[in-house]
């Protein structure tokens, strides 16, 4: 069978022509991959999967309910481009309540479909051809993989049990710098469950005044409290002059 001219019409961004065609494998496949020879190899064994977070097991029954009675009303089928004033406020008293953190509803909150959908939209943003994002490794590349589309450079920082995972951002290349405009973080961190302290913060919105950059801090594990203080970037003063956070519909478990 002919290959379809379909093949020929994708984005130069995503490959091309030869879109589809790599044999590498995305990393979420492989966890699945693991998980399905995992399973047959040891089948009277149960696996705690501790991967992509996907749900596992079903929502509370209050919850269900919940959606049940609220999708039934009128009030709630509409269209919230920008977020609905009442989900704005909740998400301002949530950083109030966890964080200490005031921010104003109405100009300093903004909703996504989620923290994954954010993270590859804001490329589209901010990066233009040969732009360089700063990322940490191990981390999650859904930021990076969008900059690529639009022509940056990812530079990858590592993390190391030496550095309480945390990124060495004096290791970072001069000439990198220069180019950089973005860095993307993610505390507590997925997949070392490293917590960023205030300190780290307060180095990195100086960092980020210094060289002019935009730091992107993906706390969507924020809300997930075992011990000690609750940190956010925007307790450090001047953050909201550099930083964005993005948090997620999680459910708080406190230990």
């Amino acid at each position: 069978m002919s290959e379809s001219y379909i093949q020929q019409l994708f984005a130069e961004r995503i490959g091309g022509a030869n879109y589809g065609k790599s044999t590498a494998i995305y990393k979420f496949e492989k966890i699945k991959r693991a998980k399905a020879a995992a399973r047959k190899a040891k089948p009277d064994i149960a696996l705690i999967d501790l991967g992509v977070g996907e749900p596992d097991e079903m929502a509370f029954p209050q919850v269900v309910k919940a959606l049940q009675v609220e999708s039934a009303k009128p009030e709630n089928r509409g269209y919230a481009d920008n977020g609905g004033a009442d989900f704005k406020q909740a998400a301002a008293r949530y950083l109030k309540n966890l964080f200490g953190v005031t921010v104003d509803p109405e100009t300093e909150i903004l909703h996504s479909i989620g923290s994954k959908a954010a993270l590859s939209i804001l490329p589209a943003c901010l990066i233009n051809p040969g732009d360089v994002v700063l990322m940490t490794v191990p981390g999650y590349p859904v930021f990076g993989t969008h900059a690529k589309y639009y022509g940056g450079v990812v530079h990858n920082i590592k993390l190391t049990a030496e550095n309480n995972f945390l990124p060495d951002l004096k290791s970072i290349p001069a000439d990198t710098l220069a180019k950089a405009k973005v860095l993307v973080l993610n505390y507590p961190n997925n997949p070392t469950g490293a917590v960023a302290t205030r300190a780290f913060f307060e180095e990195v919105v100086a960092f980020a005044k210094k060289h002019q950059l935009v730091v992107i801090q993906d706390a969507a594990y924020g809300s997930l409290h075992f011990s000690g203080e609750q940190i956010s970037i925007l307790q450090v003063p001047g953050a909201k002059d550099v930083a964005l956070e993005l948090h997620s519909l999680f459910r708080r478990v406190t230990i």
